[in-house]
Protein backbone atom coordinates (compact mmCIF):
# COMPACT_ATOMS: atom_id res chain seq x y z
CA UNK A 1 0.00 0.00 0.00
CA UNK A 2 2.81 2.36 0.61
CA UNK A 3 5.06 1.60 -2.38
CA UNK A 4 2.88 3.99 -4.80
CA UNK A 5 3.72 7.39 -3.13
CA UNK A 6 7.16 6.00 -2.52
CA UNK A 7 7.56 4.76 -6.23
CA UNK A 8 5.81 8.91 -7.67
CA UNK A 9 8.30 10.06 -5.12
CA UNK A 10 11.28 8.16 -6.86
CA UNK A 11 9.67 9.44 -10.27
CA UNK A 12 9.54 12.91 -9.49
CA UNK A 13 12.74 12.73 -7.87
CA UNK A 14 14.62 11.24 -11.05
CA UNK A 15 12.77 14.00 -13.56
CA UNK A 16 14.67 16.54 -11.27
CA UNK A 17 17.52 14.79 -11.54
CA UNK A 18 17.50 14.91 -15.08
CA UNK A 19 16.36 18.22 -15.38
CA UNK A 20 18.86 19.77 -12.82
CA UNK A 21 21.68 17.70 -14.68
CA UNK A 22 21.11 19.50 -18.15
CA UNK A 23 21.02 22.79 -16.59
CA UNK A 24 24.69 21.81 -15.34
CA UNK A 25 25.88 20.25 -18.09
CA UNK A 26 24.79 23.60 -20.03
CA UNK A 27 27.07 25.31 -17.90
CA UNK A 28 29.98 23.47 -18.34
CA UNK A 29 31.21 22.99 -22.18
CA UNK A 30 32.85 19.92 -20.44
CA UNK A 31 29.97 17.74 -19.27
CA UNK A 32 26.99 16.50 -20.90
CA UNK A 33 23.62 14.82 -19.15
CA UNK A 34 21.41 12.36 -21.34
CA UNK A 35 17.72 11.55 -20.30
CA UNK A 36 16.89 8.80 -22.39
CA UNK A 37 14.81 5.14 -22.49
CA UNK A 38 12.77 2.90 -24.49
CA UNK A 39 8.54 2.41 -24.22
CA UNK A 40 7.70 -0.91 -26.11
CA UNK A 41 4.13 -2.61 -25.84
CA UNK A 42 1.98 -5.63 -27.68
CA UNK A 43 -0.74 -7.69 -27.68
CA UNK A 44 0.19 -11.23 -27.42
CA UNK A 45 -2.25 -14.43 -28.15
CA UNK A 46 -0.34 -17.43 -25.78
CA UNK A 47 -1.12 -20.15 -24.57
CA UNK A 48 0.65 -22.11 -21.42
CA UNK A 49 0.02 -25.66 -23.93
CA UNK A 50 -0.81 -27.47 -20.28
CA UNK A 51 -3.91 -29.90 -21.04
CA UNK A 52 -7.01 -27.95 -21.32
CA UNK A 53 -5.56 -24.78 -21.06
CA UNK A 54 -7.04 -22.20 -24.01
CA UNK A 55 -5.33 -19.03 -25.72
CA UNK A 56 -5.11 -15.86 -23.90
CA UNK A 57 -5.01 -12.50 -25.18
CA UNK A 58 -2.85 -9.66 -22.84
CA UNK A 59 -1.39 -6.45 -23.19
CA UNK A 60 2.30 -7.19 -22.83
CA UNK A 61 5.19 -4.67 -22.54
CA UNK A 62 9.28 -4.55 -22.78
CA UNK A 63 8.47 -7.26 -25.40
CA UNK A 64 11.32 -6.60 -27.80
CA UNK A 65 13.47 -4.12 -25.67
CA UNK A 66 12.52 -3.98 -21.79
CA UNK A 67 10.89 -0.43 -20.55
CA UNK A 68 13.62 1.94 -18.74
CA UNK A 69 14.39 5.29 -18.84
CA UNK A 70 17.71 6.39 -16.98
CA UNK A 71 20.25 9.27 -16.78
CA UNK A 72 23.64 9.53 -18.74
CA UNK A 73 26.60 11.74 -17.23
CA UNK A 74 29.52 12.32 -18.03
CA UNK A 75 32.59 14.75 -17.32
CA UNK A 76 35.72 15.64 -18.74
CA UNK A 77 38.19 15.64 -16.38
CA UNK A 78 41.32 16.58 -18.59
CA UNK A 79 44.24 14.43 -19.71
CA UNK A 80 42.04 12.12 -21.37
CA UNK A 81 40.20 10.85 -18.26
CA UNK A 82 36.43 11.69 -17.69
CA UNK A 83 34.00 10.93 -15.00
CA UNK A 84 30.85 8.80 -15.67
CA UNK A 85 27.53 8.38 -13.99
CA UNK A 86 24.50 6.02 -14.98
CA UNK A 87 20.99 5.32 -13.01
CA UNK A 88 18.68 3.63 -14.76
CA UNK A 89 14.81 2.54 -13.37
CA UNK A 90 12.40 -0.30 -15.07
CA UNK A 91 8.45 -0.31 -15.31
CA UNK A 92 5.99 -1.55 -17.23
CA UNK A 93 4.60 0.53 -19.72
CA UNK A 94 0.95 -1.43 -19.34
CA UNK A 95 0.18 0.12 -16.06
CA UNK A 96 3.14 2.73 -15.45
CA UNK A 97 4.18 0.23 -11.91
CA UNK A 98 7.96 0.55 -11.21
CA UNK A 99 9.97 -2.83 -11.45
CA UNK A 100 12.67 -4.15 -8.98
CA UNK A 101 14.22 -6.95 -11.33
CA UNK A 102 14.14 -9.27 -8.07
CA UNK A 103 15.62 -6.76 -6.25
CA UNK A 104 13.58 -5.75 -2.33
CA UNK A 105 11.03 -3.22 -2.98
CA UNK A 106 11.65 -0.38 -2.51
CA UNK A 107 14.44 -0.52 -5.26
CA UNK A 108 14.06 2.13 -7.97
CA UNK A 109 17.62 1.62 -9.98
CA UNK A 110 16.90 -1.94 -10.43
CA UNK A 111 18.36 -2.12 -14.47
CA UNK A 112 22.02 -0.08 -13.36
CA UNK A 113 23.50 2.33 -10.78
CA UNK A 114 27.04 2.89 -10.85
CA UNK A 115 29.41 5.90 -10.91
CA UNK A 116 33.24 5.73 -12.01
CA UNK A 117 36.28 6.42 -14.41
CA UNK A 118 36.76 6.45 -17.77
CA UNK A 119 40.14 7.06 -19.79
CA UNK A 120 42.80 5.33 -21.68
CA UNK A 121 43.37 2.90 -18.97
CA UNK A 122 39.70 1.53 -20.15
CA UNK A 123 36.67 1.82 -17.39
CA UNK A 124 36.22 1.43 -14.03
CA UNK A 125 32.95 1.87 -12.41
CA UNK A 126 31.25 1.04 -8.95
CA UNK A 127 27.68 0.11 -7.95
CA UNK A 128 25.18 -2.20 -9.27
CA UNK A 129 26.08 -3.05 -13.00
CA UNK A 130 25.62 -5.81 -15.36
CA UNK A 131 28.03 -8.86 -15.05
CA UNK A 132 30.55 -9.53 -18.21
CA UNK A 133 28.81 -13.13 -18.90
CA UNK A 134 25.66 -10.84 -19.63
CA UNK A 135 27.27 -9.51 -22.60
CA UNK A 136 28.30 -12.32 -24.13
CA UNK A 137 24.46 -14.25 -24.28
CA UNK A 138 23.38 -11.36 -25.23
CA UNK A 139 25.33 -10.25 -28.14
CA UNK A 140 25.10 -13.85 -29.31
CA UNK A 141 21.61 -13.63 -29.09
CA UNK A 142 19.85 -12.66 -32.86
CA UNK A 143 16.94 -11.22 -30.60
CA UNK A 144 19.13 -9.48 -28.29
CA UNK A 145 17.15 -10.61 -24.90
CA UNK A 146 13.78 -10.01 -26.68
CA UNK A 147 10.86 -11.61 -28.36
CA UNK A 148 9.81 -15.16 -28.35
CA UNK A 149 13.08 -17.01 -28.97
CA UNK A 150 15.35 -15.24 -27.12
CA UNK A 151 18.01 -17.05 -25.58
CA UNK A 152 17.30 -15.48 -22.16
CA UNK A 153 15.61 -18.51 -20.97
CA UNK A 154 17.01 -21.51 -22.68
CA UNK A 155 19.97 -20.54 -21.74
CA UNK A 156 19.08 -20.66 -17.98
CA UNK A 157 21.52 -17.75 -17.26
CA UNK A 158 20.88 -17.02 -13.67
CA UNK A 159 23.04 -14.14 -13.07
CA UNK A 160 22.96 -10.75 -15.20
CA UNK A 161 23.41 -8.24 -12.73
CA UNK A 162 25.30 -7.99 -9.75
CA UNK A 163 24.99 -5.62 -6.73
CA UNK A 164 27.72 -3.74 -4.50
CA UNK A 165 30.28 -4.12 -7.31
CA UNK A 166 33.75 -3.12 -8.90
CA UNK A 167 33.35 -3.47 -12.58
CA UNK A 168 36.02 -3.40 -14.82
CA UNK A 169 36.48 -3.01 -18.92
CA UNK A 170 39.62 -2.70 -21.09
CA UNK A 171 40.96 -0.49 -23.78
CA UNK A 172 40.27 -2.49 -27.08
CA UNK A 173 43.92 -4.22 -27.87
CA UNK A 174 43.78 -5.32 -31.81
CA UNK A 175 39.75 -5.95 -31.53
CA UNK A 176 40.23 -7.31 -28.22
CA UNK A 177 39.00 -6.23 -24.90
CA UNK A 178 38.39 -7.66 -21.30
CA UNK A 179 35.63 -7.31 -18.80
CA UNK A 180 36.06 -8.41 -15.30
CA UNK A 181 33.62 -7.56 -12.30
CA UNK A 182 33.89 -8.70 -8.51
CA UNK A 183 31.34 -7.95 -5.74
CA UNK A 184 31.33 -7.95 -2.04
CA UNK A 185 27.90 -9.89 -2.02
CA UNK A 186 25.19 -9.78 0.57
CA UNK A 187 27.85 -8.42 2.79
CA UNK A 188 26.72 -10.52 5.96
CA UNK A 189 28.95 -10.36 8.89
CA UNK A 190 28.56 -13.71 9.74
CA UNK A 191 28.73 -15.39 5.71
CA UNK A 192 31.19 -12.93 4.63
CA UNK A 193 31.30 -14.40 1.37
CA UNK A 194 27.94 -15.33 0.33
CA UNK A 195 26.21 -13.93 -2.87
CA UNK A 196 29.86 -12.79 -3.93
CA UNK A 197 30.31 -12.87 -7.21
CA UNK A 198 33.21 -13.28 -9.92
CA UNK A 199 32.56 -12.75 -13.58
CA UNK A 200 35.09 -11.96 -16.36
CA UNK A 201 34.79 -12.05 -20.48
CA UNK A 202 37.10 -12.01 -23.30
CA UNK A 203 35.51 -10.57 -26.57
CA UNK A 204 36.70 -10.16 -30.13
CA UNK A 205 35.24 -7.64 -32.58
CA UNK A 206 36.82 -6.58 -36.14
CA UNK A 207 34.32 -5.48 -38.62
CA UNK A 208 31.15 -7.53 -39.19
CA UNK A 209 32.72 -10.62 -36.64
CA UNK A 210 32.28 -10.71 -32.80
CA UNK A 211 33.23 -13.91 -30.83
CA UNK A 212 33.25 -14.12 -26.76
CA UNK A 213 34.25 -16.51 -23.96
CA UNK A 214 32.86 -15.85 -20.25
CA UNK A 215 32.67 -17.48 -16.67
CA UNK A 216 30.43 -16.47 -13.66
CA UNK A 217 30.13 -17.86 -9.99
CA UNK A 218 28.09 -17.09 -7.04
CA UNK A 219 28.94 -17.74 -3.35
CA UNK A 220 25.38 -19.54 -2.31
CA UNK A 221 24.47 -21.46 0.52
CA UNK A 222 25.41 -25.29 0.69
CA UNK A 223 21.85 -26.72 0.77
CA UNK A 224 20.31 -26.77 3.98
CA UNK A 225 23.22 -24.67 5.64
CA UNK A 226 23.07 -21.31 6.85
CA UNK A 227 27.29 -21.04 6.71
CA UNK A 228 28.48 -22.64 4.11
CA UNK A 229 28.88 -21.33 0.63
CA UNK A 230 29.78 -23.09 -2.48
CA UNK A 231 29.92 -22.54 -6.15
CA UNK A 232 27.39 -21.96 -8.53
CA UNK A 233 28.95 -21.68 -12.05
CA UNK A 234 27.39 -20.70 -15.19
CA UNK A 235 29.89 -19.90 -18.43
CA UNK A 236 29.67 -20.14 -22.42
CA UNK A 237 30.40 -17.84 -25.16
CA UNK A 238 28.97 -17.64 -29.21
CA UNK A 239 29.72 -15.74 -32.60
CA UNK A 240 27.71 -13.46 -34.29
CA UNK A 241 28.98 -12.96 -38.70
CA UNK A 242 27.18 -10.20 -40.42
CA UNK A 243 27.93 -9.47 -44.12
CA UNK A 244 25.06 -7.78 -45.44
CA UNK A 245 22.29 -8.26 -46.01
CA UNK A 246 22.69 -11.36 -43.82
CA UNK A 247 23.78 -11.75 -39.94
CA UNK A 248 24.49 -15.32 -38.36
CA UNK A 249 25.00 -16.13 -34.99
CA UNK A 250 25.84 -19.30 -32.98
CA UNK A 251 26.36 -20.03 -29.18
CA UNK A 252 26.70 -22.16 -25.71
CA UNK A 253 25.81 -21.81 -22.31
CA UNK A 254 26.04 -23.98 -19.20
CA UNK A 255 25.35 -23.85 -16.02
CA UNK A 256 25.84 -25.62 -12.64
CA UNK A 257 23.28 -24.69 -10.00
CA UNK A 258 23.28 -25.19 -6.33
CA UNK A 259 19.86 -27.10 -5.46
CA UNK A 260 18.80 -30.31 -3.62
CA UNK A 261 14.96 -28.73 -4.32
CA UNK A 262 13.11 -31.64 -6.06
CA UNK A 263 11.82 -30.60 -9.92
CA UNK A 264 14.07 -27.94 -9.55
CA UNK A 265 16.86 -27.42 -12.87
CA UNK A 266 20.66 -29.42 -11.18
CA UNK A 267 22.77 -28.50 -14.44
CA UNK A 268 21.61 -27.14 -17.79
CA UNK A 269 23.66 -27.50 -21.53
CA UNK A 270 22.33 -24.80 -24.10
CA UNK A 271 23.25 -24.59 -27.63
CA UNK A 272 21.60 -22.22 -29.98
CA UNK A 273 21.69 -21.14 -33.96
CA UNK A 274 20.14 -17.99 -35.80
CA UNK A 275 20.10 -16.09 -38.71
CA UNK A 276 18.74 -12.53 -39.86
CA UNK A 277 17.99 -11.21 -43.33
CA UNK A 278 17.32 -7.30 -43.96
CA UNK A 279 15.03 -6.60 -46.72
CA UNK A 280 14.99 -2.92 -47.22
CA UNK A 281 13.72 -1.20 -43.76
CA UNK A 282 12.29 -4.53 -42.24
CA UNK A 283 14.14 -7.53 -40.99
CA UNK A 284 13.68 -11.14 -40.82
CA UNK A 285 15.44 -13.06 -37.32
CA UNK A 286 14.89 -16.40 -36.80
CA UNK A 287 16.91 -18.75 -33.84
CA UNK A 288 16.39 -21.95 -32.51
CA UNK A 289 17.61 -23.32 -29.45
CA UNK A 290 18.34 -26.80 -27.62
CA UNK A 291 18.34 -27.10 -23.91
CA UNK A 292 18.90 -30.33 -22.15
CA UNK A 293 18.09 -29.98 -18.25
CA UNK A 294 19.38 -32.41 -15.27
CA UNK A 295 15.98 -32.12 -12.92
CA UNK A 296 16.13 -32.91 -9.52
CA UNK A 297 14.04 -36.51 -8.86
CA UNK A 298 13.07 -36.69 -12.78
CA UNK A 299 16.37 -37.02 -14.95
CA UNK A 300 17.11 -35.72 -17.98
CA UNK A 301 15.09 -33.95 -20.45
CA UNK A 302 15.49 -31.90 -23.82
CA UNK A 303 13.29 -28.73 -24.74
CA UNK A 304 13.73 -27.02 -28.05
CA UNK A 305 12.93 -23.26 -28.36
CA UNK A 306 12.64 -21.26 -31.98
CA UNK A 307 11.10 -17.90 -32.78
CA UNK A 308 10.56 -15.68 -35.93
CA UNK A 309 10.36 -12.22 -35.98
CA UNK A 310 10.14 -9.57 -38.23
CA UNK A 311 10.70 -5.85 -37.55
CA UNK A 312 10.06 -2.83 -39.65
CA UNK A 313 12.30 0.43 -39.16
CA UNK A 314 9.62 3.66 -39.12
CA UNK A 315 12.19 5.63 -38.43
CA UNK A 316 15.85 5.88 -36.09
CA UNK A 317 13.61 5.81 -32.93
CA UNK A 318 10.39 3.66 -33.87
CA UNK A 319 10.26 0.05 -35.00
CA UNK A 320 7.07 -2.21 -35.67
CA UNK A 321 7.68 -5.79 -34.73
CA UNK A 322 5.81 -9.17 -35.16
CA UNK A 323 6.86 -12.16 -33.67
CA UNK A 324 6.12 -16.02 -32.72
CA UNK A 325 7.51 -18.68 -30.60
CA UNK A 326 7.05 -21.54 -29.44
CA UNK A 327 8.81 -24.76 -27.21
CA UNK A 328 8.58 -27.90 -27.31
CA UNK A 329 9.18 -29.77 -23.72
CA UNK A 330 10.38 -33.73 -22.95
CA UNK A 331 7.89 -35.22 -20.25
CA UNK A 332 10.68 -34.43 -17.69
CA UNK A 333 10.98 -30.61 -18.16
CA UNK A 334 8.76 -27.39 -18.46
CA UNK A 335 10.85 -24.91 -20.08
CA UNK A 336 8.64 -21.56 -20.31
CA UNK A 337 8.79 -19.41 -23.36
CA UNK A 338 10.09 -15.70 -22.74
CA UNK A 339 8.19 -13.31 -24.83
CA UNK A 340 10.58 -10.57 -23.85
CA UNK A 341 9.93 -9.34 -20.35
CA UNK A 342 7.10 -11.72 -19.49
CA UNK A 343 7.35 -15.49 -19.70
CA UNK A 344 4.64 -18.19 -20.80
CA UNK A 345 4.08 -21.33 -19.46
CA UNK A 346 6.42 -23.50 -17.35
CA UNK A 347 4.23 -24.89 -14.81
CA UNK A 348 3.28 -28.37 -16.61
CA UNK A 349 6.04 -31.00 -17.44
CA UNK A 350 6.04 -32.05 -20.60
CA UNK A 351 3.78 -28.43 -21.34
CA UNK A 352 4.41 -26.63 -24.84
CA UNK A 353 3.76 -22.85 -24.69
CA UNK A 354 3.03 -20.53 -27.35
CA UNK A 355 2.87 -17.00 -28.48
CA UNK A 356 2.13 -14.81 -30.98
CA UNK A 357 2.58 -10.86 -31.13
CA UNK A 358 2.29 -7.64 -32.47
CA UNK A 359 3.81 -4.37 -30.82
CA UNK A 360 5.92 -0.92 -31.10
CA UNK A 361 9.25 0.23 -29.78
CA UNK A 362 10.06 3.63 -28.95
CA UNK A 363 13.40 5.12 -28.31
CA UNK A 364 14.12 8.25 -26.91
Amino acid sequence: MITKPRAAGHAAGMVALALMAQSVAAQDSGSSAQFYGVLDAGVEVGSTGAPGASSVTQLNTGNQAANRFGIRVSEDLGGGLRAIANLEAAFAADTGVSLTLGEPAGTFFARRSVVGLQGGFGELTLGRDYVPGFWTLVQTDRFRYGLPGTVSTPSQIAITRANNGIFYNTPSFGGVTGKFGYTLGAESATVKDLGRVTSASVEYKQGGLFASLATTTRQDLVPGSTTATTSFKESGGGIEYAFAPFTVNLGFWNTDPVTATADAIDKSRAVWIGAGYTIGRGQINVQMARTRMDVVGRGAGDALTYGLSYTYTLSRSTFLYAAHGRVSNDANVRLPLNTGSQRTGGTVFGADPRAFLVGMRKVF
